[in-house]
């Protein structure tokens, strides 16, 4: 009977230790050698999309922002003649928003001058009035072909430094800013063209009308046809 008791004592340890046994953790080897292959090539995906990222920032910096292209020849004068007839025929000290030029009309009109102002004094006020008109258009004439010509000899100096530009456009970027550059300077180059051919044909017009007046008072001075020829009285 005894004996009994303890065959069903170690039935009963073993049906408790049963669960126990089956509580205990499985590691599966092959399921995490496979995660960890997974993780690898994730990190190695990602590392390539960085780079990828990376190069679509440079892409994009090359394509965009400033170069500083817009700030060459920044200091250049481009209004250096008068704008319209008034300015060009303004006289000192104010000279229409031009002095320096002002002044050089009346420098070069004394410099061409023949008679002197006491001379001058000595003709009738409208025969004064015809010769200093024809003295400042021609003055005028001069100083704009001098001051033209000193700015074409400037320009050599500032394309020069748009050549020197070419070497630093490092980039697709600074490659367009500095054409885009040099197209603004070549429409700039023709608008300076045109306006010295206006102001040419502003100062033919003027020689026109001076001629006119000339014609005018001669007539004016010889009296009318009819009566020029008949002896007086």
């Amino acid at each position: 009977m005894r004996h009994r008791h303890y065959i069903l004592a170690l039935v009963a340890c073993l049906a408790a230790a049963a669960p126990a046994q089956a509580q205990w953790a499985v590691i599966d080897v092959q399921a995490i050698a496979q995660l960890v292959q997974q993780i690898q090539t994730m990190q190695q995906q990602l590392s390539v999309a960085q780079t990828q990222l990376a190069q679509a920032r440079s892409a994009l910096d090359t394509m965009t922002g400033p170069r500083g292209m817009q700030t060459l020849l920044g200091g250049v004068q481009r209004n250096y003649l008068p704008l319209n007839a008034t300015q060009l025929f303004a006289p000192l000290p104010g000279g229409g928003g031009y002095p320096a030029f002002a002044q050089a009309v009346m420098s070069s009109a004394a410099s061409n001058a023949v008679l002197s102002p006491a001379q001058l004094a000595l003709l009738a006020p409208a025969d004064q009035s015809h010769l200093i008109a024809a003295r400042e258009t021609n003055a005028v004439r001069q100083s704009v072909a001098q001051t033209a010509l000193g700015n074409a000899s400037g320009r050599f100096a500032e394309i020069q430094s748009l050549i020197a530009a070419i070497a630093r456009a490092g980039d697709q970027k600074a490659i367009l800013e500095l054409q885009a550059r040099i197209v603004a300077e070549l429409g700039m180059l023709q608008s300076e063209q045109n306006k010295l051919a206006t102001l040419s044909q502003t100062l033919q017009a003027q020689d026109a009308v001076n001629a006119l007046r000339d014609r005018e008072a001669a007539l004016a001075a010889q009296g009318e046809f009819a009566t020029r020829l008949r002896p007086a009285p």
